[in-house]
Formats: C-alpha cells, structure tokens, sequence
C-alpha cells in the first residue's frame, strides 16, 4: 500500500488498460468539445495520482466486461437475452405509443423534433419486431414472461 492512500499499488498496466483509462479521462473533456490531441496531452500531463485513479476505474471496467463476455460466449443463455431484448423492446415502444397518445391528446408538454409520422413509423417497426421476437419464442420454446398486450399483432395484407 502507499504512504499517501491505503490504495494498493496498481498491478503492471497493459495498453488496453492505458487506452480505457485515457478514453474515461477523456469523456469528461469531450464534454467540452477539446480535440482528442487536446485531451491526449492533457492526459500525459496529469498528476500522476489522477492517472492512477482512471487506470483503477479502467481496470474495473475491463474485468466486469470480460466477465461478462466470458458468460455470454458459450451461447447457452441466449433465451434470457431474448427475454432481456423482448423486455426492452416492448417498454421502448409503450413509452413512444404513450408519448405519441398524449401527443395525439394534445397533453405532450414538449414539440417532438422529429415529424410525428416518423415516430409513427418507428412505432409500427417495433411493434412489428416484437411480433417476430414473440414467433420465434414460441418456435424455440422460450417463455417471455408477461408479453404487453399493447404490441398490436402485424397481419400480412397481400
């Protein structure tokens, strides 16, 4: 442990631990629009026990990825990230159809960016996406829990 904090020194760093560091020392200077060569000389000129904090995050943030890499690269839970994206999915979209309900109520406190036929439009895809999501579940026997009922039910019209 050093002198200064009850830290345990840092383990030898690889390149890929300097660039995550560097890169999470760098999002706080993107914010203010700095160039990369900006925020790389900062970087090189920071105190060193900045430095030794962001290679701490960067070495927590490259284990927990790895471990989870390590977990996902077999495949053999690929119907929990299924239920995980039907999940998402299904949430994403009752919020944009709850959005574009209030818009339609004239209750939206804001003007959306985008042409409201567009949402629409996107609205529709996702619905549509889901019907896929819940089709190919029942083909592989995989149970998405409570499916939302709002997802309407895309019907080929030719």
């Amino acid at each position: 442990m050093s002198k200064e904090t009850l830290a345990p020194p840092l383990p030898p760093i690889a390149v890929r631990t300097e660039a995550v560091a560097e890169r999470l020392f760098g999002l706080k200077w993107a914010l203010r629009k700095d160039s990369t060569e900006i925020i790389h000389e900062e970087w090189q000129t920071a105190p060193e026990w900045i430095r030794d904090g962001y290679l701490r995050q960067a070495i927590e943030v490259l284990a927990t990825a790895d471990q989870a890499q390590t977990a996902n690269a077999d495949g053999s839970d690929y119907g929990e990230r299924m239920r995980v994206e039907y999940r998402e999915l299904t949430a994403r979209a009752g919020r944009l159809r709850d959005m574009l309900q209030r818009y339609a109520d004239g209750m939206l406190d804001f003007e959306p960016a985008c042409p409201i036929t567009l949402l629409s439009r996107q609205l529709k895809v996702m619905d549509e996406y889901a019907l896929i999501l819940r089709r190919r579940a029942n083909i592989e026997h995989i149970s998405l829990g409570n499916q939302r009922i709002d997802t309407t039910v895309a019907r080929d019209t030719r």
